[in-house]
């Protein structure tokens, strides 16, 4: 089952709960918690200097104009003033984006963390969001700037979004006791991804009603379990919302009898769209029609050798396209129902010798087709490769031949006397 990960959309300043969709945002703040600005909220002397959103895990540096830093430097003791132009230095590499010099330089400076984490945030880079808030964290129990609920909720956000699940349910339950939609569905996620699908369907059922994604980890989970009932059920309810080949798959592999499973597998196949998928439900189907088949020669009174598509497959050269190997399929097990259906007794097993024949004479063609391409691919690289050494050949002569010239060019000039020049025979 393909990875669904969770989006939780944030509404800053407002009490609107975050919602769940298939792909996942970050948030900056606990659900249902209103977002404050909080100034000189530590006693680190430089935060001073910064507007401090707690719960947003944000700072914004107080860029004031030179009037303002005038009337600002007269009420600041020297060491404050001292503060100030050591804040004014790590902000200017920071405006130029030069964080590498500004950890190397200043590496216990606590508001540069913060925006490098709101950096990262803002660009949905949650990889390297991750470790600087964790180093944030750790600060924020020497200095406490920043809301500590938030931190540890937004961790969990990120803990989720980069697959440390574990991690991401260590910090999420502790928000449980919200009873918020988002983290209920979120701690589900948690646990499916890890393996607990019985813990994970228990989340979901405290939820008041599913969303679609909600509604295929419920499927994922109970069809891990092997509980197709249930399965089928969540299934159908996302091939309602959504009419794909994926949801198509998922019913036929519920479904309670053969009959059924064969009818969407067939339905899926119609709207597969790659090769990947086409496969994928022709080993199905083949499977599936094997077994009406076998079933229905039980039933005959006569011995009848029934022919296999697996054994025919499995000699099918791997140049033939998926397309064409589907086609063949089909031809297969459709001249297979009609003779069961036309014919008793010796011509049933004639028809079968013949389909069997046929089969014989395909794959033996495709073989030799794929025989003379590969010889005829090894007679290609064959000619590139004399080619190659025909071009290295004339390389090496070319190359002989300038050694040759330059040394009796050398052989010349080093032959004349030295100072052969009308210029050293002067009258005077």
């Amino acid at each position: 089952m393909k990875k669904i990960l969770v989006c939780l959309t944030v509404l800053a300043c407002c009490s609107t709960p975050v919602v769940f969709a298939e792909t996942f945002t970050a948030v900056s703040e606990v659900p249902n918690e209103n977002v404050q600005i909080n100034k000189n909220v530590s006693k680190d002397p430089y935060f001073r200097f910064y507007n401090v959103d707690s719960q947003n895990i944000s700072v914004s540096y107080n860029n004031l104009s030179r009037d303002e830093e005038k009337a600002l430097l007269k009420n600041l003791s020297s060491y404050e003033k001292d503060n100030y132009k050591y804040v004014k230095k790590v902000q200017k590499l920071i405006s130029q984006n030069r964080w590498n010099e500004v950890f190397y330089k200043y590496p216990n400076f606590y508001p540069a963390y913060i925006q490098y984490y709101d950096y990262n945030h803002s660009k949905n880079d949650y990889q390297k969001a991750l470790p600087i808030l964790v180093k944030i964290s750790n600060l924020n129990k020497y200095n406490n700037v920043l809301d500590n609920s938030s931190i540890d909720y937004n961790l969990g956000v990120l803990y989720l979004y980069n697959s440390q699940y574990s991690q991401a349910l260590n910090y999420l339950k502790k928000f449980e006791y919200k009873q918020d939609e988002n983290i209920i569905s979120a701690i589900a996620d948690c646990y499916y991804y890890t393996g607990n699908y019985n813990a994970a369907i228990s989340y979901l059922k405290k939820l008041p009603s599913m969303d679609y994604h909600n509604k295929e980890t419920a499927y994922g989970a109970y069809y891990a379990l092997g509980n197709s009932i249930e399965a089928n059920k969540y299934a159908k309810s996302l091939l309602s919302t959504n009419y794909n080949f994926d949801n198509l798959l998922k019913v036929a592999q519920t479904c309670s009898n053969n009959s059924d499973k064969l009818t969407y597998a067939y339905k899926a196949k119609g709207m597969a769209t790659s090769d990947r998928e086409l496969k994928s439900v022709n080993h199905i189907i083949a499977g599936l029609e094997q077994k009406k088949l076998e079933q229905r020669v039980v039933g005959l009174t006569q011995f009848v050798k029934l022919p296999k598509w697996v054994d025919y497959e499995k000699q099918i050269p791997s140049n033939v396209a998926i397309a064409e190997l589907s086609a063949k399929q089909d031809e297969f097990f459709k001249n297979a129902n009609l003779y069961l259906n036309k014919y008793k007794g010796q011509q049933l097993t004639n028809a079968f010798n013949s389909l069997n024949q046929d089969f014989t004479n395909y794959i033996q063609n495709k073989q030799n087709q794929y025989y003379q391409q590969q010889q005829l691919k090894a007679q290609e690289e064959l000619v590139q490769e004399q080619q190659r050494n025909n071009m290295l050949q004339q390389q090496l002569l070319y190359e002989q031949r300038m050694r040759n010239y330059l040394e009796r060019q050398n052989f010349y000039y080093m032959s004349r006397p030295y100072y052969y020049s009308p210029i050293y025979h002067g009258w005077w």
